[in-house]
């Protein structure tokens, strides 16, 4: 009897031990977000969730933050498709969920199952509903309604930029590359930003035909004979990447920064853009600095001075000192950008010192003139 008992109970255990379990799938790890928060200059409240390391916004926020701008978006939602359909530069209609903050609905995050179009065509948005509403990543939303996502990480602060966007074109082909251009897009239809934009559509079909074809010529000669080819961990590099330092009504301000690598030395710099936002002329230094030609250039002098005053200046030069190099540079050339209203005049290497040097930017003490080129 009491063996008839064992088996019965060994048999029991063998069941349960091959029985499928369920197990409950994780959910997201969530908590709000202390992340700080700009929009066009301004520090605004929105509601903001940590969502597995990211960060994601309320939708209907960010619509009504930029409802009066540029870059402007309506929300609308089909309860029969089940469907978000953005428009872009379409009036907002707030319905009262807005810039809600200080109750903690982290509790109630799912995935979203709601598909988001804009204009009627699928968007690529992946988000989260919390509270009935639908959080994404900022980035996602600017890349697909057109604004500008930028992260400072000293005060932890997101911002955006409603008046312009960079648009990001690959050219790697699927070869082991990192090929690609960046232009700034400009929101509103004026000629005049039309035009800036048009002079870098043809700096990117420069780019195209003549730098992206270089490097991946490059990378194909490689891979036929070389010992040591690019690889999709190390490959071979041609980036144009676009930081927009000003973008006002009286100045554009645009830098195409590159980095180029080809199996030898690794390569960059950076080229300054700068045009009038009443025109679309091209401003030069003495449109932005007050003074002569030869008294800005002594500004300049005397700021490098004093903000590399470490450096043997005097020895840096490569036919002359750098003093002399920006005494004989014609003022048209040089080179600069305008960030947060003072002038950074940008050299790159070699321009009026040794290689080893580097790139480096000088800082010019006074704020940039108003633009009032015509």
């Amino acid at each position: 009897m009491k063996r008839r008992i064992s088996a019965l109970v060994l048999a029991l255990v063998l069941c349960m031990s091959i029985a499928p379990v369920s197990v409950r799938a994780a959910g997201p790890a969530v908590v709000p977000s202390p992340q700080n928060f700009v929009v066009d200059g301004k520090a605004v409240k929105a509601e903001i969730y940590n969502i597995d390391g990211s960060n994601y916004f309320k939708l209907r926020d960010i619509a009504m933050l930029l409802k009066d701008t540029k870059a402007r978006f309506s929300v609308d939602y089909d309860a029969k498709t089940r469907l978000i359909n953005l428009i872009p530069d379409a009036e907002y209609v707030p319905d009262g969920s807005e810039l809600k903050t200080g109750t903690d609905k982290s509790a109630t995050c799912v995935a979203s199952t709601q598909g988001v179009t804009v204009q009627g065509e699928e968007s690529g948005l992946r988000g989260y509903n919390i509270g009935g509403n639908n959080f994404f990543k900022l980035r996602d939303l600017g890349t697909a309604m057109g604004f500008f996502v930028g992260y400072e990480q000293d005060s932890n602060t997101a911002y955006i930029n409603s008046a312009y966007y960079i648009e990001h074109t690959d050219y790697s082909d699927g070869l082991p590359v990192s090929c690609f251009f960046e232009k700034p897009r400009f929101n509103g239809n004026s000629d005049i930003l039309i035009g800036i934009e048009e002079k870098f559509d043809m700096l990117e079909e420069a780019f195209a035909a003549d730098h992206a074809e270089s490097i991946k010529g490059y990378a194909r000669e490689a891979l036929e004979g070389s010992s040591y080819p690019p690889t999709a961990e190390d490959p071979y590099i041609a980036e144009w990447h676009a930081t927009v330092y000003t973008c006002t009504d009286d100045l554009v301000s645009v830098g195409i920064g590159y980095d180029w690598y080809a199996g030898g030395v690794y390569d960059y710099g950076m080229s300054c853009y700068n045009f009038s936002g009443q025109t679309g002329a091209t401003v030069y230094l003495t449109d932005v600095v007050d003074g002569t030609e030869a008294e800005i250039k002594e500004t300049i002098i005397a700021a490098m001075l004093e903000q590399y005053a470490d450096v043997n200046i005097e020895e840096a030069g490569i036919m002359m000192t750098p003093m002399e190099a920006i005494r004989e540079k014609d003022i048209k050339d040089f080179s600069f950008y305008v960030l947060d209203g003072y002038v950074h005049v940008f050299f790159s290497k070699y321009e009026i010192t040794f290689g080893a040097a580097g790139a480096f930017d000088v800082v010019l003490p006074e704020p940039a003139q108003t633009v009032t080129k015509g």
